[in-house]
């Protein structure tokens, strides 16, 4: 898999981003997660699949100290770079490190685990019962995973599709098999989806708390950045929209959905 992230790495930041609507989804999740946390006191978070670093460096900013993690060399190489470019670069570290390896990663008590934008969705339902169990033993008690999700109903894809004259790739997500996901004019590859129930049922993570909120339920799939980047006025309605109108019960149908499981104190 890691192969398959290295190529789009280099402009994954001009093509998501930094661009209008992936800055947007972005402060989204960093909002829920905020919320989602104000009462701890921050400390240690492990964050896989951390891309280009974007969040790694969200993390440090609320105070954390940061374990960032990708299977993709080319991604922790970038995400190094940024660290290094900070004032508090002492407060992060990167590591290449596959979702299988993180049991033995030998760091553990963490306050949060962190994975953004369906990282996750490339690990199959036998892989994510796997992963549970250990994402809640490198947690300390009372700890947060807290994971964003690309969900099997996405009504804005579902819509965008059936106009474009495409009913497969229009109800691609409900699919039970791994569907091919293209992150680039070369590049594939092998997705999952899952609703909020499913995943939470497949992780087996345990814990007493959970919380779901949609991502990306008004604001569109980022492939649609380039009609909406056309319409700021329009991608700042839909904005409002998703900040003021959507609650928890609508995680289901969003391009993504917000999770977050609390270990057992």
């Amino acid at each position: 898999m890691h192969q398959a992230f290295d190529p789009v790495a280099q402009d994954y930041d001009q093509s998501f981003s930094h661009t209008p609507l992936g800055r947007m989804l972005r402060a989204r999740v960093w909002n829920i997660t905020e919320a989602c946390s104000k009462q701890a006191i921050p400390g240690k978070a492990l964050e896989i699949n951390c891309g280009t670093g974007e969040d790694a460096l969200w993390l440090m900013e609320q105070g954390y100290y940061v374990l960032a993690t990708d299977v993709s060399a080319e991604m922790v190489a970038i995400t190094q770079a940024k660290i290094e470019r900070t004032d508090n670069a002492w407060k992060a570290n990167t590591r290449i490190c596959s979702f299988a390896e993180i049991e033995q990663l030998p760091d553990a008590n963490f306050d949060i685990i962190f994975s953004n934008f369906g990282g996750l969705n490339c690990v199959s339902p036998d892989e994510l019962a796997k992963l549970g169990p250990i994402f809640n033993q490198k947690l300390k008690p009372g700890g947060k995973f807290v994971a964003v999700v690309m969900s099997r109903f996405c009504l804005w894809e579902i819509l965008y599709f059936i106009w474009k004259g495409k009913p497969k790739a229009a109800l691609r997500r409900f699919s039970r098999k791994p569907v091919e996901a293209q992150l680039d004019e070369q590049t594939k590859v092998l997705t999952w989806y899952y609703s909020p129930r499913e995943f939470k049922k497949h992780l087996q993570f345990g814990g007493n708390l959970s919380f779901f909120k949609p991502v990306g339920f008004w604001l569109a799939p980022s492939y649609l950045n380039p009609f909406l980047e056309k319409r700021p006025r329009f991608l700042r309605f839909l904005y409002f929209l998703e900040k003021k109108c959507s609650p928890s019960w609508l995680a289901f149908a969003g391009d993504h959905f917000w999770v977050c499981l609390e270990k057992e104190s």
